[in-house]
This record gives structure tokens, C-alpha cells and sequence, in this order.
């Protein structure tokens, strides 16, 4: 069943009136984007006989996201060539092979360090992370990711105990190679950790922790051989010591890493080679405890690293020939300074394309482009950088995609911008204007007021709220859970009965669709002056674990996790291809995606 809320009609509050109208003030009447057209299409949507095949409109359905929507879009997209033709991805976990591996050097790595690290490509540790996005919702990511993919730095041997690491295999031997035989906390969820009050990344002396951690296996009794024995205090149940006396805790009992068999990496590349020495005694890489791998004669990871791999975007376009991946574009950026370490990832990313003969576009900044001047960007791979962090985690960056105004500097509407200027030119014979004989608005700023709406007829299109029912993520006997979606249909939707092109939108980390519902705003004043083609764009939910489904398939049944959302199968990446986009595209788009 799909219920459908319209957001304020197609007439919004007088404070999105004038939004738009400062918006189409500043912008002329233009071009239109992908060819500018004006070619009769086959016709509105076929109300008779079955929808139409997905694969029908490829050419004109693009996948996009933001943060880990990023990820998702690119994941997404890349498995199903066959029905998305152009994707977006905007600063995420593109490459999962790296994320294992900054994971282990920086993330889970605990030492003493009386220097406090504050700036990207600084040394950072499990007790000095960076500021953004804070400490609270680093750990919570950490939660989402072991639910999404398994926990590939311990074994869970028991598929009923996947997810707290208190029923690993190292849990229950209690002996590593890095830090000897050590003790567990009292509660089987782990340590507390987060409290992280002024959202600093550290611990401060005066926080209290709040959380148990849940995946991460505590070295009860390591942390005075860490910190040159200093002694330290318990708190939450891990001791943590302040080397200098600066209220900042710098080191505590260490955290259990046991991602592969030792090595040594010859080429310091951080990954297992072929003919690369290796001892044979298992994850903990200690002898003569039976655990995982022990003498098999082969080198092994932990098995939730393939799990991990197999949904890393990377791994998969390294492994498809450059012909194929030429039957897509794929728009990317990301900001230098990316708390995440995420420049890294799209880094490795180009290199693979262009390893494979494929021309990159690499741009700096996002070219001056605006409201008035829709930037133009044509090369069928291109990576923007920025010159900011990360930006995409609902917990911090809330104000302006809320507040900001949609055509100003702010960097979350510049990637916006930038992305639909990409859009634009990847869709072919767009249409422009509001159709139905209407032009494009030629609006001076000087005469304009700001204080009455627009006059009849209203030549916006709309911006729907739907709840729709997603039978894949029903579990056996239970009721079948309902995803909300935000879907804008372009002003020609209502003024004539044309085809448009598609863009399916992944939101970051917590982000739910109504974030995004401002960017009716943007779309609205791009249409109507002529600088973006008509398209309909439709945000998708990316809760579910914790706080964020990393729109994949789960790994750890969501039974088994403490305070999940809502326990549902875990099928997001079936939710979103199976049960959504269908609906979506046959109810409330009426079957007008361009074929």
C-alpha cells in the first residue's frame, strides 16, 4: 500500500515563496540542459497492462547519494548497471579496502600520545578522533557498518551471535598476540564509551561515557603497559590515563584487532600479496589455541572481510573491463579536507579508471557555477574536489540544508548544484520550462515582491510525501514495514503529459528524505528559468540497523542487535530495487519515466 502526503500542495509557505523567489530573481532565462528539446516524447504514462521493464528507462535513471548515501549510490548502481545509467556519488566509503585498513591503522588503533591531534592527515587514535563528526556518532557508524557488512576484526563463529563482540572467538580465548592475555568487561555489551559533550572527538576528564560499545573487544588490563605505566582510572569499565594532566584521556586498555593472520606486508600496501610471508597460527596470531585458520596451510582473513568486499564499489569496477563501465556515467566528488579520510578513497578510485584507459575529469572547486549559471560539466567521469570537510551526517550538519539558502555558498547546495548541472547533461533531448505554453521567468530583482505569492496559474511543480509498504524487509510472520519516500515531480509533469528523466537520491548517515525537501526550492527556480531540464527526483530512506542501512543487505540480523530501530529482514538493497523504485515509478510518477 502506498499513502501519499503532498507537502503543503503545490503552493508552499510564504517563507519557501521567497526563497524561490530570490532564487529565480537572480537567475535568466536560459538554455535547457541535455539538448534542450522540445520533441514530443511516446506520450504520458500507459495506465493499461503491466509497467513498464525497469531496464526500458535506463538511460534516463541516474542514482545519486551524499556521504554514506555516496557509497550507496555507488554500490547501487555499479550491481545494477542494467537499470541506472548515470550515478552520483558525493563523499563517501567508496573504497572499502582503504576503510579496512585506516580502520586498523587510525580508528581502532589505541597508544600514548600526549599530542593532540586536530587536523585531517594528523595521526589519529581510538581516544584522539577527529572533531567532526564527534565521537558519539563515529562509534554509532562503527555500530551501523557491523550490522551492514559482519565485523571483519573478530571472529563471531555462532551465525545466532553475530553482533556483540563478547561472543567472538578472541572473547572467549582471552589471549592476542599484540597485547598477551588480558580480561573482559563485566557486561557483555562492552565498555561505555561516547558522552562526547562538546562533540570534540575526545574524552574529556569531566565526561561520563553513555554507551555500550557492543563490537569492539576490550583488552581489560592492557592499558598500563600502553601508557609506559602510568597508571590511570576505570571509567565505563576501561581504564583510561591522562599522560599530561591536561583533562584530555590519551590512552587506555587496548582494542582487539584480529583481521588477518600476521604478514609481513613487503610492499606496504596494507594487504596480504601473494608470496608474502605469513605465520600460520590464526587470527589472534598466537600459537596453539585452535582459533580460526590455525594451521591450514593458508593465509587467512577473518570471513567477514569478504562479506565486506563484495559490497565495496572498488573492488567491483577494478574487476570490470573499461567497456563496460563505459556504458555509465559517474559524477563524484569529495571535500580535500574530509574528516573521514574520504579524499583517499576517490583518489583510488581515479586511478583505477584511468588505469583502465578511461578519461577522468578532475575539477577543483566547484567552478562558479549558481543559480544563474548552472555549472556545466560534460566529461562522462568527473571528480570535483572542494575545499572542505566532510559533509553529510544528520546529527551535525542539519543547519544548512534546513536553513541555508539553496542558491548561496553554502558547500551541501554547491554540491547540489554541481551534481544537477551533471545531471543535466547526462540526460539526452531534456525539455525545458513549465510547458503547456508557458516560457521560462524572467523575474527583476528590483521589482519583485517578496511579500505576495505568485500569481495564477502557479507554475511550480510539487513535492509529495509517501509512505510506501517494502514486503522484502518483512520478517517471517511479521507485519511488512513501510518506508517513507520525498518525491518532486517538475512543472511540466502537471502542464503536459511528457516523459522525464529520473534521479534517485541517497541521503548520509541519520539523514531521513524529508531533509531534503527544500530541494523542490532549487529544482523549481532551475526549471522555470530555464537552466535545468524537467525531472522528477526522489530521495530515499537510509534508516534501518541503528541509524543508517548503508543501503545494502545485512550481514547481522537486526534480532540480534540492542535498541535496532526496528527489527526487519535487513534486505534495504531488495527494499530499494525491488520495492521501492517499482512503486515509486508506476503510482506516484505515473508511469512518465522517459524510455
Amino acid at each position: 500500500m502506498t499513502t501519499i502526503r503532498a507537502m503543503g500542495g503545490r503552493r508552499r509557505t510564504a517563507h519557501g515563496v521567497c526563497v524561490f523567489a530570490v532564487m529565480v530573481a537572480i537567475a535568466a532565462c536560459g538554455g535547457g540542459g541535455g539538448g534542450g528539446g522540445d520533441n514530443d516524447n511516446d506520450g504520458g504514462g500507459n495506465d493499461n497492462g503491466p509497467p513498464p521493464a525497469l531496464s526500458e528507462s535506463r538511460t534516463f535513471r541516474a542514482i545519486a547519494g551524499v556521504s554514506m548515501g555516496g557509497y550507496g549510490a555507488l554500490n547501487l548502481g555499479t550491481k545494477h548497471r542494467d537499470i541506472f545509467g548515470t550515478i552520483g556519488s558525493l563523499g563517501g566509503p567508496v573504497d572499502l579496502q582503504q576503510l579496512l585498513l585506516d580502520s586498523v591503522t587510525e580508528n581502532l588503533e589505541v597508544k600514548a600520545q600526549a599530542t593532540i591531534p586536530r587536523e585531517v592527515g594528523e595521526d589519529f587514535t581510538f581516544d584522539h578522533m577527529p572533531p567532526y563528526p564527534d565521537r558519539d556518532s563515529r562509534i554509532s557508524q562503527l555500530q551501523d557498518l557491523v550490522i551492514s557488512f559482519g565485523n571483519p576484526f573478530l571472529h563471531n563463529p555462532d551465525p545466532a551471535r553475530l553482533y556483540e563482540a563478547s561472543d567472538s572467538e578472541p572473547a572467549r580465548l582471552l589471549r592476542d598476540d599484540q597485547f598477551g592475555a588480558f580480561t573482559l568487561p563485566s557486561d557483555p555489551r562492552g565498555f561505555l564509551d561516547g558522552g562526547d559533550g562538546n562533540e570534540d572527538g575526545l574524552r574529556q576528564t569531566g565526561e561520563a561515557p553513555t554507551e555500550p560499545v557492543d563490537v569492539l573487544l576490550l583488552a581489560r588490563g592492557s592499558a598500563q603497559a600502553l601508557s609506559g605505566g602510568v597508571a590511570g582510572q576505570s571509567i565505563g569499565d576501561r581504564e583510561l590515563v591522562d599522560l599530561n594532566g591536561d583533562g584530555v584521556y590519551d590512552v587506555g586498555d587496548g582494542i582487539v584487532v584480529n583481521a588477518s593472520e600476521p604478514f609481513t606486508d613487503a610492499n606496504a600496501n596494507g594487504v596480504f600479496d601473494a608470496g608474502e610471508a605469513f605465520e600460520d597460527v590464526g587470527l589472534d596470531g598466537v600459537a596453539d589455541t585452535g582459533d580460526f585458520g590455525e594451521g591450514n596451510g593458508q593465509f587467512d582473513y577473518d570471513p567477514d572481510r569478504a562479506h565486506v568486499l563484495a559490497e565495496d564499489p572498488l573492488t567491483r569496477i577494478a574487476a570490470t573491463s573499461a567497456t563496460e563501465i563505459a556504458t555509465q556515467r559517474i559524477y563524484m566528488d569529495v571535500g580535500i579536507k574530509d574528516e573521514f579520510g574520504f579524499a583517499r578513497h576517490y583518489d583510488n578510485l581515479v586511478r583505477v579508471l584511468r588505469e583502465k584507459g578511461l578519461t577522468v575529469g578532475v575539477q577543483e572547486g566547484f567552478g562558479g557555477g549558481n543559480c544563474a549559471d548552472l555549472p556545466d560539466n560534460d566529461d562522462q567521469f568527473r571528480l570535483v574536489r572542494y575545499d572542505a570537510g566532510h559533509v553529510g551526517v544528520a546529527k551535525v550538519d542539519p543547519d544548512d540544508l534546513f536553513n541555508g539558502d539553496v542558491c548561496g555558498d553554502d558547500t551541501v547546495w554547491q554540491r547540489l548544484l554541481s551534481l544537477l548541472g551533471y545531471l543535466d547533461k547526462a540526460f539526452p533531448d531534456g525539455f525545458d520550462g513549465p510547458g503547456g505554453g508557458g516560457g521560462g521567468i524572467d523575474v527583476d530583482l528590483d521589482d519583485f515582491d517578496f511579500d505576495v505569492d505568485f500569481p495564477d496559474p502557479d507554475l511550480r511543480g510539487d513535492v509529495l510525501n509517501a509512505t510506501i509498504d517494502s514486503p522484502s524487509l518483512a520478517t517471517a510472520g511479521g507485519p511488512v514495514p513501510k518506508r517513507e519516500v520525498l518525491v518532486y515531480r517538475p512543472p511540466a509533469f502537471h502542464r503536459t503529459d511528457r516523459q522525464f528523466p529520473v534521479a534517485y537520491f541517497l541521503g548520509g548517515y541519520g539523514q531521513s528524505p524529508n531533509d531534503y525537501e527544500r530541494i523542490g526550492l532549487l529544482l523549481d527556480g532551475l526549471i522555470l528559468t530555464g537552466q535545468l531540464q524537467n525531472m522528477f527526483v526522489v530521495v530515499l530512506p537510509g534508516n534501518g540497523g541503528r541509524q543508517g542501512s548503508f543501503y545494502v543487505n545485512h550481514q547481522v540480523p537486526e534480532s540480534q542487535v540492542p535498541e535496532a530501530s526496528e527489527v526487519t529482514s535487513g534486505r534495504y538493497e531488495d527494499s530499494t530495487i525491488n520495492d521501492l523504485i517499482p512503486v515509486i515509478e508506476d503510482q506516484l510518477l505515473e508511469r512518465r519515466v522517459k524510455r
